[in-house]
């Protein structure tokens, strides 16, 4: 049976239990098996892993130490650029393009000796519509979520350790809690977008697919950073995280009708993982959203349109014709907002951003369900991103982990938020949770045999 999480197999190759050759054939086997069914992968290298995975084998009597992702097999979302391999973003427009360098998140893999297994799939450019045909692991009858799709249905089927993605509204926090997965998205800025085909700019964050917090903290360890290729890092501290006991956070239940619409089992599932905390002397307090929440809503969706529309207007004006419908109508939409319009939304968001920061100085950490429900039944569509949105907008950290499932046997998650540069808080908080649970160790029925 393949290791549970990164960590885990980081140990044994650490310790000399298990080769990358051996480790990556564990999760060729699984890929044989389930890929059929699910279909997360644009393209598989298995191939080039295996060449990769002996000669890292070589490597292993070495007495220097092993990088932390030395030997461990990925899949990256078919957005992010890779150096002799195909990055097409889900759509006509890039049929058949090869780049010629890797996005800088991909290098500093490779620099890892992290072994790359091939693309997953993506809704056109990362954008609303078009789904892919990934299936749900837990259920194929249900969408795995997106934009991330690919990524979030290969880490459910255990056909990789850790998967890239993307989140622009909730492409990241939706998918794992529809797959039963563990997500940090950090702080606007913390991890390089160079490299990758963006959705829109002043949005989009770039995380991983986990099993687990302690896996999300050794990529995040790995890969963030500044990055001369992206301004938008430039000034951000490079701040590794740690595994350490929970402090004595309060935490804060966000509340606001702008959550009504949560279904009841993501609710009383969300109560559930509290009162755990709770047993474990965490404070628990309810705490009313500020203001204008749905304002924040909505000019994160003005912003997006009109930064989608802005990167697509040339190749649209030329080669429209080969975008899906659903993104046609998306940046038509967009090239019709005025700069106005555009700049009110970012004050807006500004504005929404000073009045959330006060809560925090009442609560270490907010909480509130990671989607409405548990995934939609379907393939047509991946799920709504309206409870992780704001926060994306806001660029303020957020942890994405499992608390459950639904009587169906669906996955259902909790979505926590601290302030900017705070992840560290969401690590103390999210691995507590996972030591005295095992939600994110559970694994769908189609493994079962």
């Amino acid at each position: 049976m393949s290791p549970h999480t990164l960590s885990d197999a980081r140990a044994l190759l650490s310790a000399g239990k298990i080769s990358p050759s051996e480790l990556l054939e564990e999760y060729i086997r699984n890929i044989e098996a389930a890929e059929p069914i699910v279909q997360a992968w644009t393209c598989l290298r298995l191939e080039e892993a295996r060449e990769h995975a002996r000669k890292l084998d070589g490597k292993m009597s070495s007495h220097d130490e092993l990088p932390a992702l030395f030997g461990i097999p990925y899949g990256a979302k078919d957005i992010f650029c890779t150096r002799g391999i195909p990055t097409e973003a889900g759509s006509r427009v890039l049929a058949g393009f090869v780049p010629s360098e890797d996005a800088t998140v991909v290098a500093r893999l490779a620099a890892q000796d992290a072994i790359l297994l091939g693309k997953t799939t993506t809704t056109e450019f990362a954008n609303l519509g078009n789904p892919p045909p990934t299936a749900n692991p837990w259920n194929v009858a249900h969408t795995p979520g997106g934009s991330s799709s690919g990524s979030a249905a290969a880490m459910a089927a255990r056909m990789a350790l850790f998967t890239l993605g993307t989140q622009t509204a909730g492409s990241l926090s939706r998918p794992a809690a529809f797959n039963g997965l563990t997500v940090l998205k950090g702080t606007f800025g913390r991890i390089s977008k160079a490299g990758v085909f963006p959705a829109a700019h002043s949005l989009d964050h770039i995380g991983a697919l986990t099993h687990s917090v302690q896996d999300s903290v050794m990529f995040f360890n790995a890969v963030s950073g500044p990055d001369p290729r992206d301004e938008t890092t430039r000034y951000l501290p490079h701040q590794p995280l740690s595994i350490r006991a929970a402090k004595d956070y309060v935490v804060g239940l966000l509340e606001d009708p702008y959550f009504d619409i949560a279904e009841e089992v993501a609710m009383s599932l969300l109560d559930d993982a509290i009162r755990t905390l709770e047993r474990e002397g965490v404070q628990v307090r309810r705490v009313r959203a500020p203001d204008g929440f749905q304002a924040a809503a909505a000019a994160q969706h003005v912003v997006m349109q009109a930064e989608v529309a802005a990167y697509h207007a040339d190749t649209f004006r030329t080669r429209g014709h080969l975008f899906h419908p659903s993104l046609q109508e998306f940046i038509e939409n967009g090239l019709k907002i005025p700069a106005e319009q555009y700049l009110n939304a970012q004050r807006t968001r500004d504005a929404y951003r000073s009045a959330f920061d006060k809560l925090f100085e009442d609560v270490g950490i907010l909480v509130t369900p990671s989607a409405v429900g548990p995934a939609p039944a379907g393939l047509g569509a991946t799920g709504s991103p309206v409870f992780n949105l704001p926060f994306t907008s806001l660029g303020v950290p957020t942890l994405a982990l499992p608390i459950g499932f639904s009587p169906e046997g669906l996955p259902v998650g909790m979505q926590m938020i601290a302030p900017h540069l705070e992840e560290q808080r969401l690590v103390d908080l999210g691995h507590c949770y996972q030591t005295i649970t095992d939600w994110h160790l559970q694994r769908p029925p189609m493994l079962a045999a």
